[in-house]
């Protein structure tokens, strides 16, 4: 028999883990019984939503399947229950199964909804997948009439009557094999592993909280595994446990094994809380190479209300303090999350928020909107708070009692500006000298959202030169008599050429460039008495291609560098500082150019 897993990907790069654990338990659990019935055969097939809808179901008819189950999340069941309509008419015969945490909690109205759809797995799939495969198969003594015997499972009966099963025992961790043993599988895409499943903490808008019991997969097992990662220098590998760090004893032997045998190639992804982090952990962190791990820590709100109708537990104060401290490291990358949309959040409350979580100094700052997901806590009381959300996937909020559709909307335009601005790490220092002169981090975001609508910005595909070409006209309107040109246009020169090796001034730069015989002469001489870059194998041709030297403002200096004597040296020396950058080192987080200040040339 052969059977299809698919799955919709939200993109190219993403793997969806939960398809390959299931094939490979129950490929290992028809190896280890000897009973009688033919093996099935198992293909897994993945698409993303953004192909098309008929190309897929085209692909999936052409497989010839008996069996075709589909893992169902948030961003893709429309598509998923379009597709099995579809090819339940040209192909009648074949069996649609559903699986996933967007079908788990409503299997009932799933099947009277969709009558062509067989069943639904609720929960853990992969043993409830294999006695399945064993009862389509034959490998058990019982067919059709026996799905009452598979637990975790809602189906038809012969009467065609919804019928629901008691749910499944929890499995070990332990006993899913590791998935990874073909990395061609999985060429260019992200690999998601996971360590513990289950979380301790009740966050009301969260499915995690359901299964309150943590359990993690054996040490030497991951020892082993991330040892298979290591060796063949995978680029990232991205843990999906839903607090990594709730555990500290099992976070901190993964946190030494990679760190004691970092391979200088990949990087590690966790979500963390990261008010439990410890000084020992932290400790660790320090030592770490660049880029060997980013954290995603969920903020969510701070304020204190909202935490506790939300079920949270968390110290605010040592969040804040364990991020700047981890910032001045270096060496990590971290992700803070905000939620739009949670009770007794109002439009002050999630601004002041905002400024709060924008003060601890995150790498990226994602401000998303409450989801209402199917399942959750916050679901059964959305008539408690007024909750209206979409009806559609993804189910986010358009209004409670607390926050307006016209508020939530004001928090798009600002959401926006971050995404563009703050997240893509382009604008770090210029940005570092005009937020200041707003009243809040907040209010510079929605002014520049502001201004982006006024002047129908938005839904353009701006190229990069031309987002600092806004943001300069930004600051000569909105903050006239406020802002010094000389600062700005040498902090936006600093950070367009940071990043971009560009051999022609950008089209907004009103600033002129060092004079081509005075930039000829640097290189050809192989730099001067305060940096020497004729070693061996000096190429004064290759050195002028894959360097850039930049003359800004010494008063611009102080929102480039910290406050040191260095930067005092250079304000007495006179009125220029001359930024060599140089696109062959890189700093491995933010991929910006080595930059060396000059005094002269």
């Amino acid at each position: 028999m052969k059977i299809v897993l698919a799955a919709l990907n939200a993109k190219y790069v993403h793997s969806n883990l939960a398809v390959y654990d299931i094939a490979a338990y129950v490929r290992e659990q028809w190896k280890k019984e000897d009973c009688r019935g033919d093996a099935p055969e198992l293909f897994v097939r993945e698409y993303t939503i953004n192909h098309n809808l008929d190309a897929i179901l085209q692909s999936i008819y052409q497989e010839k399947a008996a069996v075709v189950a589909f893992s169902c999340y948030i961003w893709n069941i429309y598509e998923i229950l379009t597709i099995a309509k579809e090819l339940h008419k040209v192909a009648p015969n074949v069996k649609i199964w559903l699986g996933g945490p967007e079908v788990s909690f409503d299997s009932c109205k799933i099947l009277e909804d969709n009558p062509f759809i067989e069943g639904v797995m609720s929960g853990e799939g992969e043993a409830t997948f294999y006695e399945l495969t064993a009862c389509w198969c034959g490998k058990r003594d019982f067919d059709k009439k026996k799905y009452e015997d598979i637990l975790g499972i809602t189906y038809r009966d012969a009467n065609d009557t919804v019928c629901e099963n008691a749910p499944r025992p929890l499995i070990s961790l332990s006993d899913v094999p590791f998935v990874y043993q073909d990395l061609s599988l999985f060429e260019n895409r992200i690999l998601y592993y996971e360590t513990s499943r289950g979380c301790p903490f009740s966050c009301s808008y969260c499915l995690s909280s359901i299964d309150k019991r943590v359990r993690f997969r054996d040490l030497s097992l991951v020892e082993k595994e991330l040892q298979f990662f290591l060796d063949n220098k995978v680029s990232q590998v991205k843990f999906i446990d839903r607090t990594f760090n709730c555990n500290k004893e099992h976070a901190m032997a993964i946190w030494r094994y990679i760190t004691e045998h970092d391979n200088g190639v990949t990087n590690f992804h966790f979500e963390v809380s990261a008010d439990l982090l410890s000084e020992e952990e932290l400790a660790l962190f320090e030592t770490m190479r660049p880029g060997l791990i980013q954290l995603e820590i969920g903020l969510q709100s701070t304020n204190p209300e909202t935490i506790r109708e939300i079920r949270r537990s968390m110290n605010i104060d040592r969040v804040k303090s364990n991020m700047l401290a981890i910032r001045t490291f270096g060496n990590i990358h971290q992700h803070l999350d905000l939620i739009a949309g949670l009770p007794y959040e109002d439009f002050e409350s999630f601004k002041n928020s905002f400024n709060e979580a924008y003060d601890m100094k995150p790498n990226q700052l994602q401000l998303g909107f409450l989801k209402v997901l199917k399942g959750s806590y916050m679901e059964t009381q959305s008539v408690t708070y007024d909750l209206q959300y979409q009806d559609f996937q993804p189910y986010e909020v358009l209004a409670t009692r607390w926050l307006s559709y016209d508020e939530i909307l004001r928090l798009k335009l600002v959401e926006e500006m971050v995404e563009v601005y703050y997240n893509s790490d382009q604008y770090e220092h210029v940005l570092a000298y005009i937020v200041p002169m707003f009243d809040s981090p907040y209010s510079f975001y929605e002014a520049l959202g502001a201004y982006y609508k006024k002047h129908d910005l938005f839904g353009i595909g701006f190229k990069r030169e031309r987002r600092y070409e806004v943001l300069k006209d930004f600051c000569e309107q909105c903050l006239a008599g406020k802002v010094s040109m000389e600062i700005l246009m040498s902090l936006l020169n600093y950070d367009y050429y940071l990043r971009e090796n560009a051999k022609s001034r950008p089209i907004w730069s009103c600033t002129d460039p060092i004079e081509k015989q005075l930039y000829q002469s640097f290189f050809k001489n192989g730099g001067n008495e305060e940096i020497r870059l004729d070693k061996e194998g000096y190429d004064s041709k290759m050195a002028a291609r894959m360097m850039h030297i930049e003359p800004i403002s010494t008063k611009a200096v102080r929102f480039i560098v910290e406050e040191t004597e260095d930067m005092n040296i250079f304000e007495e020396i006179n009125q220029t500082v001359y930024c060599l950058f140089d696109y062959q080192n890189r700093n491995p987080l933010s991929k910006d150019a080595d930059v060396v200040m000059l005094s002269h040339l």
